[in-house]
């Protein structure tokens, strides 16, 4: 039996995000949107798939009759993502991200926007992003017989000041997301957001 351990090392983990929003909204458009925009931040998933077939590690959905709960359907989908720091393949550290989407009391219905009657779906939905910063991610140390008995010294006093800084640029980079994604529910957000001169409804601009 292998002793090698190859589990995540978490050296410091990030104070969550959370989006709630309950009205109409374009679940199909939240989707494209947010793989896009995680692609364009650099984010990918443990195989590094051009289209993010990796990102998806849980996807469910169940459907209940009015009555029981809040009616329509619950979905639960979990993403995770890593991503290398400054764009540097090889080092000690390393992002990552955990997105838990939840909807409840979704169903699916038509309304009319910019003169075209588009498919939406009207319910509640929270959005969990968790940031964490891994450390020895090529796991060199930690299967190491002599390097492994001084890790936990190394990352508290000689990469202490690297840790700190790491831990304020992923939280502001899980702030733009969150920020970004609350902007296209049409949320309210503590920094300023260019309005476009057309609204947006729905997370919906035009037909493709």
């Amino acid at each position: 039996m292998s002793d090698i351990d190859l589990k995540p090392r978490i050296v410091a983990k990030v104070p969550q995000f959370k989006i709630k929003y309950k009205d109409v909204f374009s679940l199909k458009n939240l989707y494209v949107m947010m793989h896009e925009l995680l692609w364009e931040e650099g984010w990918r998933g443990y195989e590094g798939d051009r289209w993010h077939a990796d990102v998806e590690t849980l996807y469910s959905e169940n459907i209940f009759q009015k009555g029981i709960h809040m009616g329509g359907k619950e979905l639960w989908a979990w993403w995770r993502l890593q991503k290398n720091i400054e764009g540097k393949p090889n080092g000690y550290f390393k992002y990552l991200l955990d997105i838990d989407f939840h909807g409840v009391g979704l169903n699916d219905v038509e309304v009319m926007h910019q003169g075209k009657k588009i498919k939406v779906v009207k319910g509640e939905c929270e959005i969990m992003f968790r940031p964490k910063l891994e450390g020895d991610h090529t796991t060199a140390w930690r299967n190491h017989w002599l390097l492994k008995n001084f890790q936990d010294i190394y990352e508290k006093r000689i990469l202490g000041a690297e840790v700190e800084k790491f831990e304020k640029h992923l939280w502001r980079e899980t702030y733009k997301i969150s920020a970004k994604v609350k902007d296209f529910l049409n949320e309210k957000i503590f920094v300023p957001v260019p309005e476009p001169f057309h609204p947006k409804m729905y997370g919906w601009e035009a037909e493709p």
